[in-house]
């Protein structure tokens, strides 16, 4: 398949993913309207809230080309916590112990698959991945958020993740701003699994002609920002942006060297929800 007959389809088939993704999102919304003085369904005092997105990014971790990515987000919260600040690149969690100004609880992640792209040709193919595990929120002061999050994977990979995150949060009116650094860590098994040629690989594949084996360090370092509108009781509207460098091994890698890139940018909108009755 040429290169041009690869991108036209992937094209394709993303289109129509995002397609039926904002007619959901116009439905819900729909349905919303109708409901927004609907009382919230709860699950042992946690409120359902759910996230619909449409995002554009890099096409896998290290590609210099970018593909839409429809998204749908599960989180339980208190409902006097619906409007508690939480970025959008948070995982998906739900606080279960808190001390003041410090939360903690599970986390859960899902990462696409690598897909089939020109570039990795002869490479092994990387299905959807899950990953668990917790975090710890700390407000240090109203307007200033820490946040880390260790995530082992569960199936497609095996390794651990480390993501670290400091926000700014002001709000104007119906507005929510927010903006902060970013930094992830990855053990070895992550970084082979997604930035890593085997021996066999090496010998297949049509770019990479070298085996590469990184080692755990630092992943990427960056910058989140986003901005949220309080649509109706219930009902948030949000925009997001990141910028992340990857680093150390992950960047050396010959699928970031050869036909990658280590600056990796995203951009997505979407709507969040409680889930009424």
């Amino acid at each position: 398949m040429s290169t041009i007959s690869h991108h036209k389809k992937q094209a394709w088939r993303w289109a129509r993913v995002l397609r039926a993704a904002l007619a959901g999102c116009v439905a819900l919304a729909f349905v919303g309207a109708r409901a927004r003085a609907a009382e919230p369904v709860t699950v042992l005092g946690y409120a359902v809230s759910i996230t619909v997105q449409g995002a554009t990014a890099s096409a896998y971790q290290g590609s210099k080309h970018y593909a839409p990515f429809p998204s749908v987000a599960v989180a339980f919260v208190r409902p006097e916590d619906y409007d508690l600040f939480g970025a959008p690149d948070d995982s998906p969690s739900a606080t279960i112990v808190k001390f003041g100004n410090v939360s903690m609880g599970p986390a859960a992640n899902f990462i696409p698959d690598r897909g089939d792209s020109h570039a990795l040709a002869g490479m092994r193919k990387i299905g959807w991945a899950g990953e668990g595990g917790g975090f710890v929120n700390w407000w240090v002061t109203p307007s200033f958020r820490v946040r880390a999050e260790a995530l082992k994977g569960l199936f497609s990979e095996d390794g651990l993740l480390v993501n670290t995150a400091a926000d700014f949060v002001t709000q104007k009116g119906r507005f929510t701003l927010s903006a902060g650094p970013r930094l992830a860590l990855a053990d070895g098994n992550y970084n082979s699994t997604y930035f890593g040629v085997t021996a066999a690989e090496a010998l297949t594949s049509k770019h990479y002609h070298a085996a590469y084996r990184p080692n755990a360090g630092p992943l990427s370092a960056g910058l989140a920002t986003s901005l949220e509108y309080r649509w109706r009781d219930r009902w948030r509207l949000d925009l997001s942006a990141n910028y992340d460098r990857l680093l150390a091994d992950a960047a050396n890698s010959p699928i970031v060297r050869v036909t990658g890139s280590a600056n990796q940018y995203s951009v997505a909108g979407g709507v969040r929800f409680m889930l009424g009755r």
